[in-house]
């Protein structure tokens, strides 16, 4: 089978924009690939008996077969559907209401829709042809890509539906109840990125559904639905954030809108803004969105390339670094943690080759806990054996049933935990930060915001590495390039600001609290303009303005044009003092200081203002808001009664504009106003001092309790110094306790499995909790099936009263003994026990399980003996050294085995025993069997007898007595 490395695949993430078939949308169709193993044949003969033969889809089915036998797949299906089944032995492309089936010895590529079989890599140990055809599949085909997995043992296919995921395709899986096999099922439900879980007959019905929406617009080139309008994507991320409170309106539009379509795709929802309605009826729908728009595709060491690249300058950096040093990375978006782990697997590597033993922190960190869980446990199906080397495999990682575990060693490297890029406070002081493909779902603007914080995050030469469709852009300054091809940068040594923490917003320059009420749903109004207009309304005010205090406008309701103009040149802020007309100047910043310092309204009357060559009269009044909440802190400047000045006819007739009498009216009139601007001065200069004397006594004042607190915390300090040390302590000695608890739990582990005695540990709901190796035997048992109800497991046991036993057992607390049959001729002697834990308390029940095959053969074997000597003519017999009976079978001389026992031959025959006598007698002294045919009166009765006897011996030879065989003649 090829390599996985080397097929062509998305990046890291999701394929926001995958590349898909080059063919034009007309001739485009969805493909179909279905997955199976054994059992799969059932499930895929329910699944072509109920689809159409005009369904419009290319279909690939993709089995587990042996390399050297000859495939009836094809001619077993064509019996099933009237579509043509075509087994694919060379390059084909995949034509609509198609079946193909891939060729023995054979896995199949795909590219621009032509089918490819590929021989298999006699290399590759572990063939995965299901996830090598899926993952194919979505690189070439994107959103027309459907993965389906049916009955099968293992997890093939489980990667490639991820893959699937991220390109937009669409997944489902085989419902594990209708699965002759639930393996393969099980382990891709597992992954949390299933569409649809249906039997394999209903399947056909949910498939033609979920297209029917596509076909119509393949020659339109248009996707199904309209792109959402900008309103309704608004009220989408208000709807995500308010109840994940994560914000996606920074994703690019493309990505969120694609992923949109595809759920609304899958409820069949017309209309964005009846997906918006059906979101707010249905929470989990907003978490499904959520995962939607985080799903990742991810591998150990994708782009290998890349990953050899950055061994080179991570090698330089290590070099570099003393002994004992602590080595620190940060994994962002690492989904579920495979590029984490080969991150920590390369600088293990790198350690080892340098022969150094530095320390190492890895954080890892998502936003989608599921995946944060997965990576956090270490365990991945037995896909990735195709993405790692042997040698890496069989070094980092443990192989358990049908997953790989990454080993503690590599575990103990990484922290992983939540966290949002955007929102939440980088780490700082690394040495390297991994962001791979996760830039290009970002916009613009926030891609400049978080280059310059990775800057911030790393230390002097730390490595950044970022993804092969990602730059640092307009961000040259920050970074130097390392390896271009590879995306491989260095912290330059340039003096920058700290890190921004002012993303970009959508709420422009209001104040924070009026931001943060305009983004909210209780926000009644819907938006600030709508809210002022209500409020204006309601008081009938005239031409109104609305400010802060720096005289930035906020909103402006009425006709203002004779009392604002706009300034000249760019008109970059509006700020109403540089809108004024003349005369209004002066007035308008005295009144709005004086509103300032007062809750009261401040009115100025009779300003006279100059407008459009004419003057009129004013009055100016200015309020302080403090309610609605969402406009407190703002200033409300209203213009009342416009009264045009009237000039006398006679001065205007003989008096030219601009005479002095007029100018010096005007120039009283400034006078005046700067004199009371002064005295408004004075008097907010002498508040001033006098708040600024009590303040510096209050400063005073605070600097004596500063002084005692300093002391107190020099003292804080000393015992914080001593509790320090006590906890270094207390760690040194629960250090040396988990040290025990491990060799503790070793010991354990090997004594269940010294005992070959199948163990299965419930808790008080009889979910698994733990279990043996040996207990796989009994009840077919996965690493997953813990925390799995035990009788929903299937067991080899003729025994169906376990549940109920078990429940007896729990509420009872007496312990159950039984004899159970298991598959064939296994039998075994089951007991179980309440669980009680040191305090004596029951947290479950123990069952054990001993296989008796072997006694029970014995003794049944024994029985058979004993019942065939009492049948037959011939008797048994043990005796001592005194030549009395220890055991016999059958008629002994005509006596029972219960009158022989503990006598010998003189007391139970007399006279009639002399010979029999005799002859045991010469047998243990001449430590030689004799054979002779004597009459023994028994009874009163003479019979013959045909004896055999023979010394007994035990192993250091010393005789211990005799046996011998009687047989009656007459």
């Amino acid at each position: 089978m090829p390599n996985l490395r080397e097929v062509p695949s998305p990046p890291d993430g999701e394929a926001a924009e995958p590349s898909g078939s080059t063919e034009p949308d007309e001739l485009r169709f969805p493909i179909v690939g279905l997955g199976a193993s054994a059992g799969g044949l059932k499930a895929l003969e329910n699944f072509f008996s109920n689809m159409p033969a005009q369904s419009g889809l290319g279909f690939v089915v993709v089995t587990h077969q042996h390399a050297t036998q000859r495939s009836l797949l094809a001619e077993l299906l064509g019996r099933r559907t009237e579509m043509p089944v075509v087994e694919v032995s060379h390059a084909t492309p995949v034509q609509p209401n198609h079946v193909y089936t891939v060729s023995p010895g054979h896995c199949l590529d795909i590219l621009a829709g032509v089918l490819q079989p590929i021989p298999y890599d006699k290399n590759v140990a572990l063939r995965m042809p299901i996830d090598y055809f899926f993952r194919s599949l979505a690189h070439d085909q994107a959103e027309n890509a459907i993965g389906i997995v049916l009955s099968g043992t293992g997890s093939d296919g489980s990667l490639g539906l991820q893959e699937i995921k991220g390109g937009l395709g669409m997944v489902m899986v085989q419902d594990e109840r209708s699965a002759q096999y639930a393996g393969m099922p099980h382990s891709a439900i597992a992954t949390q990125l299933v569409d649809y879980i249906l039997p394999a007959s209903k399947m056909p019905d949910q498939l033609l559904s979920y297209v029917s929406s596509l076909l119509p617009h393949r020659g339109s080139g248009s996707m199904p639905h309209s792109a959402p309008p900008a309103e309704a994507l608004r009220r989408i991320f208000l709807l995500i954030r308010n109840h994940t409170r994560h914000d996606f309106s920074h994703y690019k539009a493309t990505t969120v809108r694609r992923r949109i379509e595809r759920r609304m795709n899958i409820h069949q929802i017309k209309g964005v803004h009846n997906y918006v309605r059906y979101l707010q009826t249905h929470p989990a729908e907003i978490d499904a969105l959520f995962k939607e728009l985080l799903i990742g595709v991810t591998s150990f060491f994708r782009d290998p390339e890349a990953w050899q690249a950055l061994s080179v300058p991570l090698g330089e950096l290590l070099q570099q670094l003393p002994d004992g040093y602590t080595f620190r990375a940060w994994v962002p978006g690492c989904a579920t943690g495979e590029e984490a782990y080969s991150l920590a697997i390369l600088l293990r590597e790198a350690m080892d080759d340098q022969g150094r033993s530095l320390s190492a922190q890895i954080f890892a960190t998502d936003l989608n806990p599921a995946a944060i869980d997965m990576a956090r446990s270490g365990m991945y199906s037995e896909g990735i054996a195709n993405d790692l080397t042997p040698q890496r495999l069989a070094r980092f990682f443990s192989h358990t049933d049908e997953t790989y575990r990454v080993r503690k060693e590599i575990r103990e490297m990484l922290v992983f935990a939540r966290h949002n890029l955007i929102a939440d406070p980088p780490f700082t002081k690394l040495d390297l930060l991994s962001c791979r493909n996760l830039l290009i779902y970002l916009d613009t603007p926030l891609q400049r915001k978080l280059l310059p914080v990775f800057h911030y995050s790393l230390r002097p030469a730390g490595l950044l590495f970022l993804g092969s469709s990602e730059t640092i852009g307009n961000a040259g300054e920050l970074f130097s390039v390392s390896n271009k091809k590879c995306r491989i940068f260095q912290r330059s040594e340039v003096e920058v600001a700290a890190y921004p923490t002012d993303f970009p917003t959508s709420a422009g320059r209001l104040p924070a609290h009026v931001q943060t009420s305009l983004g909210s749903p209780d926000a009644r109004g819907g938006s600030l303009t709508r809210l002022v207009e209500r409020m204006l309304l309601r008081e009938l005010v005239p031409p109104t303005i609305l400010t802060n205090e720096s005289g930035a406008v906020v909103h402006i309701h009425g006709r203002t044009g004779l009392f604002l103009e706009p300034a000249q040149g760019p008109q970059t802020q509006t700020n109403v003092y540089s809108m004024v007309r003349d005369g209004l100047q002066f007035s308008l910043s005295s009144a709005i200081r004086r509103a300032a310092r007062s809750d009261d309204e401040v009115v100025c009357d009779g300003v006279e203002v100059r407008t459009q060559g004419n003057r009129i009269c004013v009055s100016i009044r200015v309020r302080k808001l403090s309610e609605p909440a969402t406009l407190r802190g703002l200033f409300r400047i209203s213009f009342e009664n416009p009264v045009p000045v009237v000039v006398e006819a006679d001065s205007a007739a003989h008096e030219p504009e601009g005479s002095p009498p007029e100018r010096y009216r005007e120039l009283e009139r400034a006078l005046q106003l700067t004199r009371e601007s002064h005295q408004a001065t004075i008097e907010e200069l002498e508040t001033a001092n006098e708040e600024l004397t009590s303040t510096n006594e209050e400063l005073q004042s605070t600097n004596e309790e500063l002084q005692s607190a300093n002391e107190e915390l020099e003292t804080s300090k000393e015992e914080m110094q001593s509790l320090n040390e006590e906890l270094q302590t207390v760690n040194a000695e629960l250090q040396c306790k988990l040290e025990l608890l491990s060799v503790a739990n070793n010991d354990m582990k090997n004594l269940l499995d010294g005992t070959d005695i199948a163990t299965v540990f419930l808790d008080n709901d009889l979910h698994v909790k733990r279990f043996t190796e040996q207990a796989t035997k009994v009840i077919h048992l996965i690493p997953s099936d813990v925390g799995r109800p035990v009788g929903d497991l299937v067991s080899t046991l003729h025994y169906d009263d376990l549940v109920e036993d078990a429940r007896s057992v729990l509420r009872t607390l007496v312990f159950k003994e039984a004899e159970i049959q298991g598959e064939g001729s296994a039998r075994y002697l089951m007991r179980i026990l309440p669980y009680r834990t040191t305090e004596n308390c029951i947290d479950g029940l123990v069952l054990t399980f001993v296989d008796i095959s072997k006694v029970r053969s014995v003794q049944l074997g024994h029985r058979h003996m004993m019942e065939l000597l009492s049948n037959s003519p011939t008797s048994v017999f043990d005796s001592d050294t005194e030549l009395r009976y220890t055991w016999a079978s059958g008629l002994v001389f005509g006596r029972k085995p219960d009158e022989l026992l503990g006598r010998t031959d003189a007391e139970l025959f007399g006279a009639g025993a002399v010979e029999l006598m005799r002859l045991k007698t010469d047998v243990l002294q001449a430590d030689a069997a004799r054979r002779q045919t004597l009459r023994v009166a028994a009874d009163g009765t003479d019979r013959n007898y045909n004896l055999y006897v023979a010394p007994v011996k035990d192993r250091d030879g010393q005789t211990t007595g005799i046996s011998g065989i009687v047989t009656c003649l007459a």
